[in-house]
């Protein structure tokens, strides 16, 4: 408390004998500098204890991070230990693996030829499928017309009696019965 009486006496005397002019830029850096100066003094103990408790904490989780981390790598160490062979197996495992790979790629055209010749095989079988049944519409289709041709024969020779047709009848009939 001396020291500050002290300096409010010192200032006095200086303003009066006008050394320190008093305008608002002299006031608000005095405002500051007391400010800073009772911020300081009044509160640094509670900032320090927070900084405290913030840096206990965080060595904390640092420590507790660092002993996961090495639980971890005694761990894998162990795996390790435990199953050397594991590795050398995985690297046949990747020979294995490239030359059934190389000799499948190699058979690709193989099984490509068999889809093509199934696919075809399916194709041809359609068309014979439908060849067949074209021939069986054709074929109706003939004896329907032949029919018709038979029975307009057949009107013409007994409704209207035209002597050509008569001998045409005959012959007509014949071709009918064939073909049934």
């Amino acid at each position: 408390m001396l020291n500050f009486s002290i300096v409010v006496i010192l200032s006095l005397i200086l303003i009066s004998k006008n050394l320190i002019l008093l305008n608002e830029e002299t006031l608000i850096l005095l405002c500051f500098v007391t400010f800073c100066w009772l911020g300081f003094t009044k509160l640094k103990d509670s900032l320090y204890a927070d900084f405290e408790i913030q840096r206990k904490e965080i060595e904390i989780k640092f420590a507790e991070s660092f002993a996961s981390i090495v639980n971890s790598l005694i761990a894998n160490l162990k795996w390790q230990k435990l199953f050397p062979i594991l590795i050398t197996n995985f690297g046949i495992l990747k020979q294995q693996f490239t030359t059934l790979s190389s000799k499948m790629i190699g058979q690709v055209p193989a099984i490509q030829n068999q889809e093509l010749q199934k696919t075809y095989l399916k194709k041809l079988y359609f068309t014979k499928r439908l060849e067949e049944q074209t021939s069986k519409v054709i074929s109706l289709v003939l004896v329907k017309k032949i029919e018709k041709i038979t029975s307009l024969k057949y009107f013409y020779l007994t409704k209207i009696k035209i002597v050509p047709f008569l001998c045409n009848y005959k012959i007509v009939l014949r071709e009918y019965i064939e073909t049934i």
